[in-house]
């Protein structure tokens, strides 16, 4: 007699870094998303030294958001300093999640300096204001904007690290996303 092959329900996916979520939604941590210490490797720190925090946001019937997760990594330590954050926005369809890319962006682009950067298949543009550079990307029902502090990406072109951080998330957000 064959042994009983288990199944389990289909109301969850897998993230790819370590744990389960419901499926359709945007992970509850933004340590799913990009970990702490991928986040140092791309900065060159050492193991260990950076820490994220995350912030739920609520949907926002009115522009057909329906979740919102944002992200701050940051030195461990004391006076620890802001390294990137990242905020991600879930909307009903990706007409909706267009529409309010191109609000977003363009309030962004109002008197900086900017450039379109499309990320494979996503549309993206990139502002730099005197203090930070701003990413912010459209990718089907997703929105995600990545703030990077002047001076944080050390001696690489702050677009480089922008695109990379951009592509690290994106395939871990889109796992997410509805069917």
């Amino acid at each position: 007699m064959a042994p009983a092959v288990p199944t389990f329900a289909p109301s969850t996916t897998s993230t790819g870094i370590g744990g389960q979520i419901e499926a359709g939604k945007l992970p509850g941590s933004c340590e799913r998303l990009l970990a702490t210490n991928d986040l140092g490797a791309l900065f060159a720190l050492p193991l260990d030294s950076v820490s994220v925090r995350s912030i739920r946001g609520v949907p926002q019937p009115s522009v057909a958001r329906t979740e919102r997760i944002g992200c701050t990594y940051s030195r461990n330590g004391p006076g620890g300093r802001r390294l990137i954050e990242m905020g991600i926005s879930r909307y009903a369809d990706e007409a909706a999640a267009l529409k309010q890319w191109r609000i977003n962006s363009d309030a962004e682009r109002a008197g900086s300096e900017n450039r379109d950067l499309p990320i494979g298949t996503a549309k993206g543009v990139l502002v730099e204001h005197r203090d930070e550079a701003v990413l912010l990307v459209a990718y089907g029902v997703d929105n995600l904007t990545f703030v990077l502090p002047r001076g944080a990406a050390g001696d690489r072109p702050v677009a480089d690290v922008l695109i990379d951080l951009a592509l690290r998330v994106i395939p871990q957000v889109s796992a997410t996303a509805p069917a």
